[in-house]
């Protein structure tokens, strides 16, 4: 081996080193980032000359296992999901108040009976039914009170549907967008495995709002459906729209079995090339904050309202 050729394999074992070096610092400075996957060089061994070798540097790779990424998204869908209804249910229960709490529904009905009975061993009591009156109308006001709350937290709902919308559409353009950018690059550098670390946010993003999967092809574009087979995003996505309503009252209801006659709003997917969907009446949406404020909107809390009526 000569001289030049031991100095040039010398050098290449120098590079590979270096950026060695530069992924690990890069690693450590992010350990903490959200997203953030930890990387390593690709060295292959390489010829040089007729005796020589060297150490090529064939990439970056990104230490991820796929398994636990699919379980991370999968437990993110459904924690998104019940913090929502947690977070609801809560809000509900101060809504009715704590059983013995002064201005509970249980309260204003044992004030109620109370006065009604010392109305029916006093009827000509102008005291007792003055007291008759006062009580009820206490509880029909307790009662609208709480109706009001209710009615609250499903506009809340609405609200929420109407806010994850927003980030959903956003969250697909940019998942489509990183797709298209690793089509026209065809690498595996550092740039691109930085790519795959934002698209893998955006995708976890929308973990949080519907229960996902995704298929990835050989050039690392991402597919992503919803768990009920429905694509939301390739290399072009598609856009979400919703009708929210600016007032909801009991009788502001979900028609499952005529979605056209509810006077609420529906999710509606609308696919690149023409085409649309509704996500609600075909129950594509099982899991996520979305799917948590549509069961609280269409069901638990139209079921608390039935419940104060009956």
């Amino acid at each position: 081996m000569g001289l030049s050729q031991a100095l040039s394999t010398a050098m290449s074992g120098l590079r590979a080193t270096q950026a060695a070096i530069s992924l690990v610092g890069s690693n450590v400075a992010n350990s903490e980032t959200p997203g953030y996957v930890r990387k390593t060089v690709i060295q292959v061994a390489g010829t040089n000359g007729d005796y020589g070798s060297s150490v090529l540097l064939n990439g970056v790779d990104r230490q991820l296992d796929q398994y636990l990424q699919t379980q991370l998204r999968t437990e993110t869908s459904g924690a998104a999901y019940a913090d929502i209804r947690a977070s609801f249910l809560a809000n509900l229960q101060n809504v009715y108040g704590n059983p013995g709490e002064t201005g509970t529904i249980e309260d204003s009905f044992n004030k109620l009976l109370t006065a009604f009975q010392g109305l029916s061993t006093s009827p000509d009591s102008q005291s007792a039914r003055i007291g008759a009156v006062a009580a009820a109308q206490t509880m029909a006001e307790t009662l609208n009170a709480t109706t009001q709350g209710i009615q609250n937290l499903r506009a809340n709902a609405e609200m929420g549907i109407n806010d994850s919308i927003v980030t959903a559409n956003n969250a697909m353009a940019q998942i489509a967008f990183i797709n298209n950018q690793l089509q026209n690059n065809g690498k595996t550098d550092a740039a691109t495995a930085s790519l795959l670390d934002q698209r893998d946010q955006y995708i976890t993003q929308w973990s949080s709002l519907v229960d996902i999967r995704t298929v990835v092809n050989d050039l690392n574009q991402v597919t992503v459906f919803t768990n009920s087979g429905v694509q939301l995003v390739g290399t072009e996505a598609a856009q979400l729209s919703f009708n929210p309503q600016g007032t909801v009252t009991p009788n502001t209801l979900y028609n499952p079995t005529d979605p056209s006659k509810s006077n609420v709003g529906t999710i509606t997917i609308n696919f690149p090339h023409g085409g649309s969907y509704d996500l609600v009446s075909t129950n594509s949406v099982r899991s996520g904050k979305i799917a948590a404020y549509l069961e609280l909107r269409d069901d638990t809390l139209v079921k608390a309202q039935a419940q104060v009526d009956q």
